[in-house]
């Protein structure tokens, strides 16, 4: 019997509503990205296909929580911007380029991550052939929503 207990890690709590559109709207399409995909494991029965796709399912819950942070990002650079609105420096237009194609990557990204979904929808039928694809999809997906995240975190202030 073990004498310490290990503690699971929290995962920090989404809330698409402490933001605004479109920030809020990606975050939406996310966590209704990993719902679908959800409800689609929930109709393959045990076996090696059901197990594949849980895996595939913690990563597009890691998809999530970076589309989260990317999102939260997103909004203070533009609560930021809103403070300086007035103001036409060099670092203002650059802040706005850093806005804009942050808020593009982030749309790209949560349709890519809806699209590997609705394949997966497709192999829920027992296709163990293509699944390999669609793991590869939203690992890819999921890994660009990393390196944003962590682009963002190395130029945002703390």
């Amino acid at each position: 019997m073990s004498w310490f207990r290990r503690k699971k890690k929290k995962k920090e709590r989404i809330d698409p509503f402490t933001l605004t559109d479109p920030w809020r709207s990606f975050v939406q399409d996310a966590q209704q990205a990993k719902a679908r995909f959800g409800r689609i494991i929930d109709t393959v029965q045990d076996g090696p296909l059901r197990d594949r796709l849980g895996d595939i399912n913690g990563r597009v819950d890691d998809g999530v929580h970076a589309c989260w942070r990317i999102a939260e990002s997103g909004y203070q650079l533009h609560k930021t911007l809103l403070q300086v609105a007035d103001t036409n420096s060099d670092s203002v237009t650059r802040m706005r380029a850093r806005e804009d194609d942050t808020r593009q990557k982030l749309a790209a990204l949560t349709k890519n991550l809806d699209e590997a979904v609705a394949r997966a929808a497709e192999l829920a039928t027992g296709q163990l052939s293509g699944l390999d694809s669609v793991a590869s999809d939203v690992e890819s997906v999921v890994g660009d929503l990393e390196a944003l995240r962590q682009a963002i975190a190395e130029v945002s202030p703390t």
